[in-house]
């Protein structure tokens, strides 16, 4: 009787460790680079064509207020690996290594994962870290690595070593090998295919490869976290790929009510002279050239919504679409001309708000297409993560589990938050006009903007001007909302400094 019993206890214990191993969920995180949160149909855009991306907020739960924390891509790219605000790695100073490299790499989110039984990948973009030194930390952090140098490029041949290299135990020597006009570094950012002889495109043909070929080599006795990082929507524009060439030629673009000389002229003087204006100013002063510049980047949005396709299909194809899920986002915002600005960097809607959208197939299908409005940041993906692990969040990381809210469970989120952008590019030793360091804090109605270098304030009320026209900082019937928010300000400083 023991000894019939014994196995049947072992069989029953086993069964449960398997199941609790089954319920641990996969987890796909998808992150385009420099894409505003309006730039889907989900989010309201009616002439971007985005249907797989509508499908999963559809069935997921699309965040409508959802922003980064920094508006450059390897800082923001720094506090989703991390959970923790540039400051406590820069306090504020204008260090671009101490603000886009993690102080402990086996403190991030990566690392964490694969310690408690995930296997990890990472494909696409990476441009965290220093040069040579960053991009090989990333390559030791994940299990698999298909991971490009720098910003990335669009396309590649297909007999790139960077297209073939097997993610594993040739991973430390990947590297674009394309023979092009940069051929004595062919990682860094070149413009079209023309030179090419069998050109693939990186986010419609080559991330479907790696995915596929990350999902046919991991050890399939773990869950697993993959993070791909389109190289869309960011410039060159004209990089789309071939199959949306003909996409938006015909259609009416929308533009915002603040692109316009008027406006760009009604600046600043010193924001005038930051970085890229005169680029806006130029696309503004003559008909048709904005609009033109738009239809590109919607071609390059179409073409990420093309690749989350195939990965869907794929997910699957290998029968694991049930208990994988997947979180699509941004690094952070772009101007399209508004207010005469171009780029990112500055603390107004268009830079630092960005789409969010979680689809979890483990909930209920009549709960699919939720939104949520309470204020998310980038700060919070790694606490999330980790969530959706099981694990529980360090003490270390600023972030919040937002599975709470996906959970109906808002009694204790934030009201408020804090922006900052502390580089100004002369450590790049730019020549060009050095971007203008800000900070900000942000509520549901209120956005307070501070300037340190210039020592000017800005005041705006979202919820009665979302286009951020007036500036109130002058009304004396809004000192104490100003008051209240320059202490806010101080506040999150001192909670951010490096300790």
């Amino acid at each position: 009787m023991n000894r019939f019993l014994i196995p049947v206890s072992a069989l029953f214990f086993s069964a449960l460790v398997n199941a609790e191993k089954k319920g641990q969920p996969n987890i796909l995180f998808l992150l385009s680079d420099d894409q505003r949160w309006d730039s889907q149909g989900c989010f309201g855009n009616k002439t971007v064509k985005t249907p797989e991306i509508d499908r999963l907020a559809a069935e997921g739960v699309r965040f409508s207020n959802s922003f980064i924390t920094f508006s450059v891509s390897s800082a923001s790219r720094a506090v989703i690996l991390t959970g923790i605000y540039s400051r406590s790695r820069s306090n504020g100073a204008d260090d671009l290594p101490a603000i886009c490299t993690p102080e402990n790499w086996e403190n991030t989110f990566p690392a964490l994962l694969k310690k408690n039984g995930y296997y990890t990948g990472y494909i696409g973009k990476w441009d965290i870290g220093v040069g040579e030194d960053g991009f090989q930390h990333g390559v030791d952090l994940f299990n698999y690595w298909g991971g490009d140098r720098w910003h990335g490029n669009y396309w590649h041949e297909k007999d790139c070593n960077f297209v073939t290299n097997d993610g594993i135990a040739h991973k430390k020597e990947i590297r674009c090998t394309c023979v092009t006009g940069n051929a004595w570094d062919a990682s860094l950012p070149r413009t079209g295919n023309q030179s090419m002889k069998n050109p693939l495109h990186t986010d419609t043909e080559v991330v479907p490869l790696k995915v596929k070929t990350f999902l046919e080599s991991r050890d399939k006795q773990k869950p697993f976290f993959l993070q791909v990082s389109f190289r869309s929507p960011k410039d060159p524009w004209s990089d789309y790929p071939t199959e949306v060439k003909d996409y938006y030629t015909d259609d009416s673009i929308a533009i915002s009510p603040t692109a316009n000389l008027q406006n760009a002229l009604s600046q600043p003087e010193f924001l005038q002279k930051s970085m890229a204006a005169n680029h806006a100013r130029n696309l503004l002063s003559t008909k048709g050239l904005l609009e033109n510049e738009i239809r590109k980047h919607y071609r390059l949005v179409t073409g990420i919504d093309i690749a989350i396709g195939k990965l869907r299909k794929i997910l699957a194809e290998q029968g694991i679409e049930d208990n994988t899920i997947i979180v699509f986002a941004s690094d952070n915002g772009a101007f399209l001309g508004e207010h005469g600005f171009w780029g990112k960097w500055l603390p107004y809607e268009e830079s630092m708000r960005v789409p969010l959208i979680i689809y979890d197939p483990r909930i209920k299908k009549e709960s699919g297409g939720k939104t949520v409005d309470e204020m998310v940041l980038n700060v919070d993906y790694a606490p999330t993560f980790l969530a959706f692990a099981g694990i529980k969040t360090p003490r270390y990381m600023h972030g919040m589990d937002i599975g709470k809210l996906m959970a109906n469970k808002k009694s204790c989120w934030r009201t408020d938050w804090y922006y900052e952008h502390s580089w100004s590019a002369k450590s790049l030793g730019s020549t060009v006009t050095p971007i203008v360091p800000s900070e900000a804090v942000r509520t549901k109605e209120w956005k307070y903007i501070l300037f340190p270098n210039q020592q000017v304030e800005q005041l705006f009320n979202i919820k009665n001007d979302p286009f951020e026209t007036v500036d109130l900082i002058a009304n004396p019937s809004n000192k104490k909302m100003l008051e209240k928010l320059r202490g806010r300000m101080n506040y999150y400083r001192k909670l951010y400094e490096k300790k």
